[in-house]
């Protein structure tokens, strides 16, 4: 069986220039504009602290190798950021009661008591669910801190390209085409596809439009 690569800070620094390029190509001085650390920080459960450390080169704490130990992180990271996200509701200053977060999930407030405080391990059953609740990405509860970095700083990289690429149809006459754009505002693949496809439906109807050539020499 094939164990999956660790992300390392030589990963991160690597999508970090690949996002500085992709910046600067839409004219952006640098990261600073599209790399937002408190925003970093919502999307990933990863803490603000934490995130400026990985981005200024700090190793991302791999899981560990021993089966119990192993067992043991995935537990803390799934209880610091299950509590995390139940301390966001500005209603709830002391963060959600563990029997609302259930009822809601059809989940018994035990359980959720257990997961926050890490005595209990996740599974999907009971991570699906709650992450729905909390509209984070499938995963966000468990994803250790490099892949969840790493994950957003591609998702990142791909918008600038993704918002390259639109600049280029507008200069070729797709301005007035509508887009679709992803729940982060970036256009998303299938509203890029549908300009091109626009673009190339006009252009063939106005070459049918146009005399032959060849019948005039």
């Amino acid at each position: 069986m094939n164990v999956p690569r660790e992300v390392t800070a030589a990963d991160i620094a690597q999508l970090l220039r690949d996002v500085d390029a992709a910046a600067w190509r839409l004219g952006y001085e640098g990261r600073d504009p599209v790399l937002d650390v408190c925003d970093i920080a919502r999307k990933t459960g990863i803490g603000p602290a934490r995130v400026r450390e990985l981005l200024d080169g700090a190793e991302p704490e791999p899981p560990p190798r021993e089966n119990k130990a192993r067992e043991g992180f995935y537990r803390r990271l799934v209880g610091q950021r299950l509590d995390a996200l139940r301390r966001r509701n500005p209603d709830s200053p002391d963060g959600e009661s563990y029997r609302e977060i259930g009822d809601e999930v059809d989940l018994s407030h035990s359980l959720i008591g257990h997961l926050v405080n890490g005595k209990r391990s996740s599974r999907p059953e009971y991570s699906s669910p709650l992450e729905t609740r909390y509209g984070v990405p499938h995963g966000f509860l468990s994803r250790p801190e490099g892949d969840a970095l790493a994950d957003h700083l591609l998702k990142v990289k791909e918008g600038l390209h993704a918002g390259a690429v639109l600049e280029g149809l507008r200069v070729l006459g797709g301005e007035q085409v509508s887009l679709r754009r992803t729940d982060d505002g970036t256009p998303s693949m299938e509203g890029l596809v549908e300009v091109v496809d626009a673009l190339v439906a006009r252009k063939r109807i106005l070459d049918r439009g146009k005399p032959d050539e060849s019948e005039g020499s």
